[in-house]
């Protein structure tokens, strides 16, 4: 477990060509007003806001620099509880997402889609993801150049890392929350208890819940070239579940999904551990 943690608190530095980005005032408010009108299509929707993530203020508080860039997360949890039924590691890439930022001077929309959720845990083509597509849609229509996450190349169970926790359901979970605390610059964003949300709804499902954390300085460093992989890679994204007798720990490999969401070529990615 104690290896599980450190690799939890790997932070990545990318380097590239590229000039480091700097927020204004204007890509702020316009990255703010941008949340607003998603925010509101949330609650046509009824989606419960559950998340929001400012990467380039939290970046500022640690001395970092980076352009506009926040991320938000909005709960359905009848349809989050039926895409679970079919593959529990789907709770990795629930709620659903959205990342609103500034690039090259243009402020942009990108958000996580039916298609990922379905290539990258092999779900069926059922009537929950069909909602899920159209909620998505739904919740970004007021944003006419927003775009979903690309698929191509997306495979089952791709940057996803699953270590066996030596400690119970509970405890793994305590043991996790206790560690990233402990890092220096390290803040909790998250505890989303699947399993009681499914009860809420009159349904069942395995212990499962997910974590997201975070640590502000490395990821604004991380972020400054290429501001997308906000949207699955910071903050990080731990699912903790019970499958029988074990207790698994899965979560991104965020090397892998950075990679695989900019297509990163010819970039150096190099790992730092913390621990």
């Amino acid at each position: 477990m104690r290896k599980t943690i450190a690799l939890l608190f790997s932070s990545v530095l990318i380097t590239a060509c590229s000039g480091v980005p700097q927020q204004t005032q204007q890509d702020l408010d316009s990255v703010d007003s941008r949340v607003g009108l998603i925010e509101a299509n949330a609650n046509k929707l009824n989606l419960e806001p559950v998340l929001s993530i400012d990467h380039s203020r939290l970046g500022s508080e640690a001395e970092q620099d980076i352009a506009a860039s926040r991320v938000e997360l909005f709960l359905d949890d009848k349809l989050n509880t039926e895409l679970l039924k079919q593959n529990i590691e789907v709770g990795l890439d629930l709620p659903f997402r959205v990342l609103n930022y500034s690039e090259d001077g243009v402020i942009k929309t990108r958000y996580t889609n039916a298609e990922f959720l379905q290539k990258r845990h092999a779900l069926e083509n059922s009537s929950a993801l069909t909602q899920f597509e159209s909620s998505a849609q739904q919740l970004v229509s007021s944003v006419a150049d927003a775009m979903p996450i690309s698929t191509q190349g997306l495979e089952k169970g791709y940057a996803i890392t699953r270590v066996e926790s030596e400690l119970n359901f509970n405890a793994t979970i305590e043991s996790i929350k206790t560690n990233v605390l402990a890092q220096e610059g390290t803040e909790w964003f998250l505890t989303l208890d699947y399993t009681n949300r499914a009860k809420s709804q009159g349904e069942t499902l395995p212990p499962a819940t997910l974590l997201v954390f975070g640590a502000p300085g490395p990821g604004a460093k991380a972020m400054k070239d290429y501001m997308s992989i906000g949207l699955d890679t910071f903050g990080q994204k731990v699912l903790v579940y019970q499958q029988g007798e074990k207790v698994i720990v899965a979560y991104n490999d965020i090397v892998e999904m950075a990679r695989f969401i900019i297509k990163i070529q010819h970039c150096h990615i190099e790992w730092s551990t913390r621990c």
